[in-house]
């Protein structure tokens, strides 16, 4: 049976969908092609009329799930206060519901220890989107007013948010956890325009 390119498409969707959940939630290493496609009731050969191999499902899972978090950033971004966009994108990124739900979050947090080992080309998809969220960040501070010689830079912010998530998530202290996110967004807030008002 031949389907339409608008079914095919679909399919591909379903796909991205569900590995972006799932390697989030699982890890990339624990989630297998056949299982994958057995949990959307499609074949393990009809994968490969959509992807080349699970190293290209990985890069674009990466991409559209890091395309998803930046657009949540810059919807947060949308709804702060003036001054305070920055300090919005941090409370979003630190909050508990993000802690508590790590397959819907950002892949930084949840995969980017297992990527360090994956291929240039999966990496360089992780990179370029990573780069948006660094320009998006950058809107941000520019928007509050910060100044070119603030201490946190973009870098900094994002490094000490995904940090602050890895450890929150990986330590078992429910107390440790909740200090661990609430201090990382203090010295955001502490660094960040709303500071200055």
């Amino acid at each position: 049976m031949r389907y339409d390119k608008q079914h095919k498409t679909a399919i591909r969707q379903r796909i991205l969908d569900m590995a972006t959940l799932r390697f989030r939630s699982e890890g990339i290493a624990a989630v297998g092609i056949a299982n994958l496609m057995a949990d959307l009731g499609l074949t393990h050969g009809g994968f490969y009329w959509h992807f080349k191999d699970k190293e290209d499902l990985v890069a674009q899972a990466c991409q559209q799930a890091m395309q998803s978090v930046d657009q949540q950033w810059q919807q947060q971004m949308q709804l702060a206060t003036p001054g305070s966009k920055r300090l919005s994108v941090a409370q979003h990124y630190l909050s508990i519901q993000h802690r508590d739900f790590p397959d819907t979050g950002c892949v930084a947090a949840a995969l980017a220890g297992e990527l360090s080992r994956h291929t240039p080309a999966t990496r360089q998809a992780f990179t370029t989107s990573l780069q948006q969220q660094l320009a998006t960040l950058a809107s941000a501070a520019g928007q509050d007013g910060d100044s070119d010689t603030t201490p946190l830079t973009p870098c900094a912010q994002l490094s000490l948010m995904v940090g602050a998530m890895l450890l929150a998530r990986a330590v078992t202290d429910p107390a440790l956890s909740g200090q661990l996110l609430a201090e990382a967004e203090a010295l955001i807030a502490h660094h960040s325009g709303s500071a200055a008002g």
